[in-house]
């Protein structure tokens, strides 16, 4: 004989079996009700694992616009340089501008006895301290004609060449020009010394001379017409032994930072 309990459970089974199929209206609600809660619990279930693919969109996404920024940054960064390089020639146009407007009223105050020239060189080989510029014998120069710029003089053409010609410098060691002290009676010699200032040489104790005094060119040594300016007096030492004194003078043109140049024509 088979066990009670056994058949309980296989009745029951069966009961529960026959409620499900004939779609009981208890049994229906409970099967609902666990269908619905299985579907509430994958929802948030499949929400997390698409999360990462979200993710990985937003970040690509993040990615390409950084790169876009960098790229513009790139660009608006040479636009600035190019910005500032344009600012910072203007200056030296306008520097430019006005060099020649003054190397052109002082052509047009000497009309037909100067020469403009631009400074293309420096002759660093040659025993002189020379300056090299774009005019030539075709233009008209020739051995011995004076240099001067607005603020000054400069020197002298000392080798002509057909298309361009070199300038020994004032402040050359063989440079040598007869100056007076402006408003005064004192003479001397204006000699170079291969450095940035000049010296002023028989200048004796007596002589009338002070520091800030202008010298000019006294048109007594045959190269240099009278008046041109040369330099300002820096120094005046009258305590050293002998009968002259030291004097220290510095030149109007700085001769390493020359732009253009005027040749005088001998008269």
């Amino acid at each position: 004989m088979k066990n009670p309990i056994v058949i309980a459970i296989s009745v029951v089974v069966l009961l529960v079996s026959f409620l499900i199929f004939t779609n009981t209206s208890f049994f229906a609600r409970g099967y609902g009700t666990i269908k619905g809660g299985a579907a509430e619990l994958a929802g948030p279930t499949l929400s997390l694992l698409g999360k990462p693919a979200i993710l990985v969109k937003h970040l690509c996404s993040t990615y390409f616009e950084l790169i876009g920024v960098k790229e513009e940054n790139v660009q608006l960064k040479k636009k600035l340089d190019a910005l500032e390089l344009e600012n910072q020639r203007i200056p030296e146009l306008e520097n430019e501008n006005k060099r020649l407007k003054t190397v052109l009223n002082l052509m047009d105050q000497r009309k037909n006895t100067m020469i403009a020239a631009r400074v293309i060189g420096e002759d660093i080989k040659n025993w002189y301290k020379c300056i090299i510029i774009d005019k030539g014998r075709n233009s008209g120069i020739a051995e011995k004609m004076p240099v001067v710029t607005p603020k000054g003089l400069v020197g002298q053409a000392v080798e002509v060449e057909k298309w361009h010609s070199k300038v020994m410098v004032i402040n050359d060691t063989n440079s040598s020009v007869d100056v007076i002290v402006e408003g005064k009676n004192t003479r001397g010699m204006l000699e170079g010394t291969g450095q940035s200032t000049l010296k002023l040489k028989y200048i004796v104790k007596n002589d009338e001379i002070e520091i800030g005094d202008k010298l000019v060119t006294s048109g007594k040594d045959g190269i240099y017409p009278k008046g041109m300016p040369t330099g300002i007096v820096i120094t005046v030492n009258r305590s050293k032994p002998g009968i002259f004194t030291d004097v220290d003078v510095m030149p109007y043109n700085n001769f390493k930072r020359l732009d253009e140049v005027l040749i005088v024509k001998k008269q």
